[in-house]
């Protein structure tokens, strides 16, 4: 005949009971939650994470429209200047600079914001700089030397502000055996728009700004005989 104690018969021994009793206390530690304490600090992490995210954020969103607009001036100015080189290169008589007529070939070694040529078609072209825009001027009568008169058109957009224009002319009288040169320098710089498509001063955000310098050289195509 076998005995049995009272805890045998209850399905498990004394240390059984106690490792139950340990199970249990651990499973009902596990369901408490977080200290007040806990909480201030995963909310002060938080904001900083978002605070920094919404930083990087904001930066990236200015750097890409100071990306696009200045791409759009870029494209702009190449136009222009492209546009400026065709006439230029396929026309003669060049004459730099508002001084005598201005349908007589003349060279200038030193800047000037003004330049006359006629173009292949027989037409005479005017360019210069009025108000931050660069102007042309296509007649066949008498050419205009006031650059903010009706009779010249802009063909630079607004969105950039050419603070100079400068033209250097080389070889235009025919006597010289020189075969004309046309260097053309300009600078401006972009207006970055802010919020609710505003303008901001160059003058007063610098910082908000894009300096543009442009050069360059355009050789009379017709030889000079």
């Amino acid at each position: 005949m076998r005995f049995f104690s009272h805890s045998k018969l209850k399905g498990f021994t004394l240390l059984e009971h106690g490792s139950l009793t340990s199970v249990r206390t651990s499973a009902r530690n596990s369901l408490t939650g977080f200290t007040l304490v806990e909480m201030i600090v995963s909310v002060a992490i938080f904001t900083v994470v978002m605070t920094i995210s919404l930083g990087a954020l904001l930066a990236i969103s200015e750097s890409d429209r100071r990306a696009q607009t200045l791409k759009s001036v870029i494209n702009n100015l190449n136009f222009a200047l492209d546009s400026m080189g065709r006439s230029i290169r396929t026309g003669t008589n060049y004459h730099c600079g508002t001084a005598g007529t201005v349908t007589t070939p003349q060279d200038c070694n030193l800047p000037a914001p003004y330049f006359a040529f006629e173009a292949f078609d027989g037409s005479d072209v005017a360019y210069c700089l009025d108000n931050g825009l660069i102007k042309r001027q296509v007649t066949t009568g008498v050419l205009s030397t006031d650059c903010s008169s009706a009779n010249f058109v802009p063909i630079t957009s607004s969105e950039v502000t050419i603070s100079n224009l400068d033209f250097y002319v080389k070889g235009a009288p025919r006597s010289d055996l020189i075969q004309p040169k046309v260097t053309i320098v300009l600078s401006g710089y972009v207006q970055v728009t802010g919020g609710g498509n505003t303008q901001l001063d160059c003058g007063a955000n610098s910082s908000t700004c894009t300096i543009v310098n442009l050069q360059t050289s355009v050789t009379q195509r017709l030889f000079d005989i």
